[in-house]
């Protein structure tokens, strides 16, 4: 068992994280994944698996995990491995997924230029997301 954190950053996150009824991950599409500082938030959830008291699987089950992001390429396909991650992260809880609201930009405010994502960022959040799922699952 792992002790709960106190007095640092990682307790800060994980206050934020235990009283967020939705989480919006925001990372660009770095190496066709998230970003390494959402990597090690994520790390944290795995390390506060651990943590008995704060019963943090039980806590995330049932609420909600958003991803933005903006890529550099007009093929979409290329951010699948950042939305699997996202996916099965929170199939693994299980939380409902939102998806992935994806912007096209490769330098800051560039995204902007994108009518497209402009248009789908306006409804992205009032969707109700379905519970995650496996791709091994059956629905």
């Amino acid at each position: 068992d792992r002790p709960r954190p106190e007095g640092d950053h990682e307790a800060l996150l994980l206050d934020a994280t235990l009283e967020a009824t939705d989480i919006v991950i925001v990372s660009p599409l770095y190496w066709y994944s998230v970003s390494a500082t959402v990597k090690r938030y994520l790390d944290y959830w795995d390390a506060w698996l651990e943590t008995p008291e704060i019963e943090f699987k039980e806590t995330l089950k049932g609420r909600t995990l958003w991803g933005v992001t903006a890529l550099a390429h007009r093929e979409e396909e290329v951010a699948e491995p950042l939305i699997g991650t996202l996916n099965h992260t929170a199939a693994f809880f299980p939380m409902r997924f939102g998806g992935v609201l994806l912007g096209n930009g490769t330098r800051p405010g560039q995204v902007l230029d994108d009518t497209e994502a402009l248009a789908r960022a306006k409804t992205f959040f009032a969707q109700e997301p379905p519970l995650a799922r496996f791709p091994y699952d059956k629905a």
